[in-house]
């Protein structure tokens, strides 16, 4: 969404302050609180849930609430309510064919819920009585090692969900999961300014810090190793690289967004898969760090995580439209051209005028940052995942 078309529902000073709560609960679960209720103000939900739990023990990572009465928690508590929730979405099925990169309506997800003649346990106790209408709800991860969601509930007295509510949290998606990616990585309440750089070097997962030019700031101690090593990522006279073209302009585009403009962020940097050179599968986040946390980092920096990939195979077309921000029609192109036609056989493919594919390259190669077509197929090949994985069903709350 263009910058203009934000402005049409939500001013571009109240996004990045959202923006930024989040990013503040990605570093300190503690605070997304905070980031719940001032996204459950400004779009007028009444109240909202969060929940994170690991994979395969539902061990229970995060879990918030915001708004929710001490006695609608008790009943949120209550065994079996897991049954009636899916059953309020539609179905185990329903439930797993929502998409991931866009916030599910529940009136508009399952129409066909009576809520006059409804015998739902969970929507009565819980929903009915605080006269709940309606939910919204993101999910934040659906993968071999976690589930889970946030969600906001209407209140009657707010009239239906709109387009204003959508077009905003579909924005909010990938920061959203963005920091319950880092929230997942590690694994501590919070940290504290004084103990940054000695919390980070505790970690098993490898962190580094990075200026706005990819120079790199900081290595944890597990960074440094595949750096020493080159493997999955390498260091290059102090600049962070990966060790492919795709990976590395991935890097590029993502950490200059996360350290000029965390609100155009999107989903460049959510997952760049990379992997070792005997194909160990890996995936790189880029978190923006709104505020210094150490002495000598700039306001400008980025933290980059390395984590074993527990998400599901998605293909290099969609990978790279994600990481890049390409348009559906630019997604089209690119993946014709990986796939070695020529600009007269996209064109011919896709019924538009050859001055339109030349047209929709010459936005790709900007994109991505090369020059010519043979790179953009070096770009596909190397950011392919190397191993599906399964997935898993998301979780969805009939609470906001």
């Amino acid at each position: 969404m263009a910058e203009a078309e934000l402005s049409d529902f939500i001013p571009a000073a109240r996004f990045s302050e959202l923006v930024g709560k989040i990013y503040d609960a990605a570093l300190d679960p503690g605070r997304w609180l905070a980031a719940m209720e001032a996204i459950r103000a400004e779009l007028n939900f009444h109240n909202s849930t969060l929940n994170l739990q690991s994979l395969p023990a539902m061990g229970m990572l995060t879990n918030v609430t915001c708004n929710v009465p001490d006695e609608y928690l008790r009943v949120m508590e209550r065994p079996g309510n897991a049954v009636d929730v899916i059953d309020i979405w539609g179905g185990v099925a329903t439930l797993m064919s929502l998409p991931m990169d866009r916030p599910a309506v529940l009136s508009r997800v399952n129409r066909d819920f009576d809520y006059e003649t409804t015998t739902n346990g969970y929507y009565l106790a819980f929903a009915k009585p605080q006269r709940i209408v309606d939910v919204l709800s993101i999910g934040l991860a659906r993968d071999t090692r976690a589930l889970g969601t946030i969600a906001f509930g209407r209140h009657q007295s707010a009239g239906p969900i709109g387009e204003r509510e959508v077009a905003v949290m579909t924005l909010l998606v990938p920061h959203l999961q963005r920091a319950a990616t880092i929230n997942r990585m590690l694994d501590f309440a919070a940290l504290e300014r004084a103990q940054f750089e000695k919390t980070l070097d505790a970690l098993t997962t490898a962190v580094l810090l990075a200026a706005a030019d990819r120079q790199i700031l900081y290595a944890n101690p597990a960074a440094r190793r595949m750096l020493n090593n080159g493997e999955p990522i390498r260091s290059s006279d102090g600049i962070l690289e990966g060790i492919t073209i795709g990976a590395t302009r991935a890097l590029t585009v993502a950490i200059s967004h996360a350290a000029s403009d965390e609100g155009d962020l999107g989903r460049r940097g959510l997952g760049i898969p990379v992997h070792e050179r005997d194909g160990t599968p890996r995936v790189l986040h880029v978190l923006p760090l709104r505020a210094p946390r150490l002495d000598d980092l700039p306001d400008t920096a980025a933290a980059v995580f390395v984590s074993d990939p527990g998400t599901s195979f998605v293909p290099p077309t969609e990978v790279v439209a994600s990481l890049f921000d390409l348009t559906p029609a630019e997604a089209k192109v690119f993946a014709r051209i990986v796939s070695r036609h020529s600009v007269a056989e996209t064109a011919a493919a896709l019924g538009v005028e050859r001055s339109t594919i030349k047209t929709h390259l010459l936005r790709l190669f900007d994109k991505i940052g090369v020059r010519r077509q043979s790179e953009l197929i070096q770009v596909a090949a190397s950011l392919a995942p190397p191993i599906p994985h399964a997935a898993f069903p998301t979780t969805l709350s009939m609470a906001g």
